[in-house]
């Protein structure tokens, strides 16, 4: 038997008093009352227990449906794959990834602004039922439908419209706020539910093992608050000093993102360097250390330094072949091309012009011509269609196209002053081009693309918006500029001994500021968890980059069954291979057949590399934009699988039989013998009467 550290069975939920029940049960069988009538004579547990197993257990009787009425929910945690799918041959429940929130739970839906709405509040097990049955129709169907549904009232479907919904995720990356999109919602049954209450005030009813985002990361309901509870699920304590990620501080959209501190905090919590920040923030590794200083905050290291015994890199020997000086000339003399000489390297073009341009040489270049045009003597796009088709299809489009005031995209008919006074800036442009002599006022620069500029912006004096004198000719690229860079003062400092200005600088008018719409994530602490028994629980599945989603005003993972993410956590260094992935230790081992063989230390590591070489592979076809559940298929079989498992005393009993003798698989064996220390604390003298005559003997259970 192998005994992995990973390895863990949780009790999730266990029928109390199962030993009185099935004797109940057996005792309904010769008695002509109702046994339930006589719940206040019931022997205790104890005493339960050792009549089932005198009067049926060790009869061996063959009437064994009593022992079928206890059920045990077992969450199992790290095992291999391969372990899951043995164990769902037999008669148990097993369902995997499955983590669920309560039915009343609120889903966050922004505007096209990012801004929340109360008519896009949408509970949990609202969106399901939508989801399942569409919406309900506002009109009778007055006729037999398409697909022969009877008249009257009716659903109709609504996934498509639910798809475009904006749903709220977090960048689990930057700490803020964006959005995705629903692909499914699901319905994960009924599941024990406890619920998590707040400093805010804010409530969240979920299973234990759904995950929640902490500062920390990742992790499972019960691991974020340190939660301990009985055999009953009953709450024992909690870790007070908890917190979980919610929804909402805004940040200021004129100030730069790492000049707030509690996103730089939150940066560091993640173990990011200083480069690695900046290259979020967008600025360089210098600031980010300069702004971390003023806040007293402490960085870490990007450098851990070279091992002893590690191979130094950049050495002359490992240096790529097309970065050599004799290489490349050789290449270029024998008259290869770039392209070739790439393909011959194994590296990019670019790479070959980089470092032919370091060395001084030059490329050979292809005679203009000697290439074929991929589009050279195919037509144009076209339908094919006949005229009565499209006369068909004209007047389909007359009667079904909404007009005027029908239309989506009417503005009410009349155009914004923003709208109209760009339409007449330009219809003025010749005459300010020819003014000017078509020359861009700011760079000296002839002839172009010319765009007509407000010397006094619009926003500064809005009584010149349309003043022919206060225009003046720029190019595009100076236009951008002035107004991306917010350079309008400084350009009419510097054309103003030309052109007299309008208004002076002074009486300028503030240039406007677009509103904040950032949301930053923040953590707020628990102080309290109840638990609310057996409820129907539901899921969403997130599409987008970031698979969450904000229920109640905390950020929760996604159901995602399929997601890499720990995957691609083994190659960021924030897991190891072997916390995703099962490997035995190295030892002796034997087949069924009795067939003896040594695993050794070199085909363990080999095949821990392998692992590796997978999760690299798979976030290659991620990034080459493969689904999840597609790129999932170069992943070794014996990933560690998070399941529940749900069973009857018998089913239990069946999978020890079959599964805890000798000749098993090792790792079903382990999880047995985890199985049968939870059987001794829920069923303690049927427990204690199986392991002393039947455990390991493999006897098929009653």
């Amino acid at each position: 038997m192998v005994n992995d550290p990973y390895f863990r069975v949780e009790l999730l939920s266990a029928m109390p008093n199962p030993q009185q029940l099935i004797w109940a049960a057996m005792h309904q069988d010769y008695s002509e009352d109702l046994v339930a009538d006589q719940g206040d004579r019931f022997p205790n547990e104890a005493k339960a227990g050792e009549l089932v197993i005198k009067h049926l257990l060790q009869g061996n009787r063959g009437h064994f449906g009593p022992i079928e009425h206890p059920q045990i929910v077992f969450n199992v945690g790290f095992f291999p794959h391969s372990t899951m799918q043995q164990l769902r041959t037999h008669r148990v429940g097993v369902s995997f990834d499955v983590q669920c929130l309560a039915g009343d739970t609120e889903i966050t839906f922004v505007n096209c602004k990012g801004e929340t709405n109360r008519k896009l509040r949408k509970s949990i097990a609202e969106l399901y039922d939508l989801w399942t049955n569409g919406e309900q129709a506002v009109r009778e169907r007055q006729i037999q439908g398409r697909k022969g549904q009877p008249p009257g009232t009716y659903r109709r479907d609504c996934r498509k419209r639910l798809q475009k919904m904006r749903l709220r995720a977090l960048n689990e990356e930057t700490g803020l706020f964006e959005t995705g999109s629903i692909r499914d919602v699901m319905c994960s049954g009924l599941q024990p539910v406890y619920r998590l209450t707040l400093e805010n005030g804010r409530t969240l009813d979920c299973t234990t093992n759904h995950r929640l985002f902490t500062p920390q990361g990742w992790q499972t309901m019960a691991e974020a608050v340190g939660l301990a509870t009985d055999d009953q699920g009953e709450v024992l304590s909690i870790e007070r000093d908890r917190f979980i990620m919610c929804n909402g501080i805004a940040i200021e959209a004129e100030t730069p993102i790492y000049q707030n501190e509690s996103w730089l905090v939150y940066q560091i919590q993640q173990g990011k360097t200083a480069p690695e920040i900046a290259r979020v923030a967008q600025c360089s590794s210098r600031t980010i250390y300069t702004w971390a200083e003023r806040y007293g905050l402490s960085l870490p290291k990007s450098h851990q330094g070279r091992r002893s015994g590690d191979r130094a890199r950049f050495k002359n020997h490992d240096r790529p072949v097309h970065r050599e000086l004799e290489w490349l000339t050789d290449k270029i003399t024998a008259g290869y091309h770039a392209d070739e000489m790439a393909e011959m390297a194994g590296c990019s073009v670019s790479a070959i012009k980089k470092w032919v341009y370091f060395h001084g040489l030059t490329l050979n270049k292809r005679p203009p011509g000697s290439e074929i045009p991929w589009n050279k003597n195919r037509g144009g796009y076209r339908l094919n269609l006949s005229e009565n088709a499209r006369d068909a299809r004209r007047a389909l489009g007359h009667k079904i196209t909404r007009r005027g005031a029908a239309s989506h995209f009417w503005r009410g008919g009349v155009s914004s002053d923003r709208v109209m006074n760009a339409a007449w800036t330009r219809q003025v442009a010749p005459q300010v081009h020819q003014k000017f002599d078509y020359t861009c006022q700011n760079c000296g620069v002839r002839g172009g693309e010319l765009h007509a500029h407000h010397l006094v912006p619009v926003y500064a004096d809005p009584k010149l918006a349309y003043d022919l004198d206060n225009l003046v000719t720029v190019c595009r690229a100076c236009h951008q500029n002035i107004h991306h860079n917010h350079q309008e003062q400084a350009f009419a400092e510097r054309v103003e001994h030309q052109v007299l200005l309008k208004a002076p600088l002074e009486s300028w008018q503030k240039k406007p500021q677009p509103g904040s719409r950032k949301l930053q994530a923040h953590p707020v602490r628990v102080i309290a968890v109840e638990y609310l028994g057996v409820q129907m629980t539901y899921d969403l599945e997130v599409e987008g980059p970031w698979h969450n989603f904000v229920a109640n005003g905390l950020v929760v993972h996604n159901s995602f069954r399929y997601s890499g993410m720990r995957i691609l956590d083994v190659l960021s260094g924030k897991r190891t291979v072997e916390e995703i992935f099962y490997l035995r230790p190295v030892g002796d081992y034997s087949d069924r057949q009795g067939k003896k063989y040594f695993y050794s230390p070199a085909q363990r590591q080999a095949d821990l590399d392998w692992c590796l070489a997978a999760c690299q592979r798979y976030q290659q076809r991620i990034q080459e934009g493969l689904s999840e559940e597609h790129a999932r298929g170069l992943i070794p079989f014996d990933v560690r699988q998070h399941f529940v498992m749900s069973c009857n005393a018998r089913s239990l009993m069946h999978i020890l039989d079959l599964r805890a003798k000798a000749d098993a698989q090792l790792e079903i064996q382990r999880l047995c013998d985890l199985l049968m220390g939870h059987f001794k604390q829920w069923m303690p003298q049927v427990a204690d009467w199986y392991e002393t005559n039947r455990l390991g003997k493999a006897r098929l259970s009653p």
